[in-house]
């Protein structure tokens, strides 16, 4: 791969060590766009939103690689009319199971700081995928010592989540389910799943912590109305373990770019 150099761009502090990491490695590595030639491999701060795509669109051209995360569609609209070889890094699979990891990490510390007390505790995951199976295997572990039901849509997933040592709860079926059990709600899906009819069904003193992408998947203004605790978290290891995180997605992005 004929790479003249590499454009690390976005004022977060995960990139600061993105581009150590990348200097470490021999790469002539800047953080400026007034860099960027065709030959660039470029470095976009995650989220790629329309901010940052105005931003990168005037310094593409022809022949450049771009790694980003969570992509705006214009960028990769424009990526494309291009032909730049653009990857969203936060599909990696190697950096999604560690950023679930940190995420699980950064969700658990911020709900014992809001007065969680898990240890024995009743706590329900929504979501099975890889934020929702970390934040579930970390409630779990010896340390933490939370009792943990998973709430999903698909049926299939029964045997896998049980075999886990969790609680299976059937999203389509959940007039079976007691609900009010539950002290702590871990939301990972990124759609309104827990609106108001589906929250009267939980104690009042439950917690809900959500860390789905967009809006969320809590219906907050009942929340607030019903001085029930709920609260969006996103965004958990850039803001928490930006380290760890841009060592991650560093690693990923070298680990890619040798398999090209």
């Amino acid at each position: 791969m004929n790479i003249s150099n590499i454009c690390v761009i976005g004022e977060d502090k995960r990139m600061d060590y993105v581009a150590s990491k990348l200097y470490t490695l021999g790469y002539d590595v800047y953080r400026e766009e007034k860099y960027i030639n065709n030959k660039s491999l470029i470095v976009l701060a995650p989220p790629a939103n329309e901010k940052m795509t105005r931003r990168i669109i005037p310094y593409l051209e022809f022949g450049q690689i771009l790694y980003a995360g969570a992509l705006s569609n214009r960028l990769i609209h424009q990526c494309e009319l291009m032909q730049i070889e653009y990857v969203d890094y936060l599909k990696i699979d190697e950096l999604t199971e560690k950023n679930a990891y940190l995420t699980a990490k950064g969700i658990i510390k911020y709900a014992i700081k809001s007065g969680a007390v898990l240890n024995n505790s009743k706590s329900l995951v929504a979501g099975y995928g890889f934020c929702g199976k970390a934040i579930a295997n970390a409630l779990s572990d010896e340390k933490t010592g939370a009792n943990v039901d998973v709430m999903v849509r698909r049926k299939e997933l029964k045997g896998i989540i049980e075999d886990a040592d969790f609680g299976f709860v059937d999203m389509n079926n959940k007039d079976c389910i007691d609900f009010e059990k539950y002290s702590y709600v871990f939301n990972t899906i990124p759609s309104l799943i827990f609106n108001d009819e589906f929250i009267k069904r939980f104690s009042k003193n439950v917690m809900f912590f959500d860390i789905a992408s967009k809006d969320g998947g809590i219906d907050y203004s009942y929340c607030n109305e019903n001085n029930i605790f709920a609260e969006l978290i996103p965004q958990i290891p850039g803001k928490e373990f930006p380290y760890e995180a841009g060592m991650a997605i560093a690693e990923a992005i070298i680990n890619d770019i040798n398999l090209k």
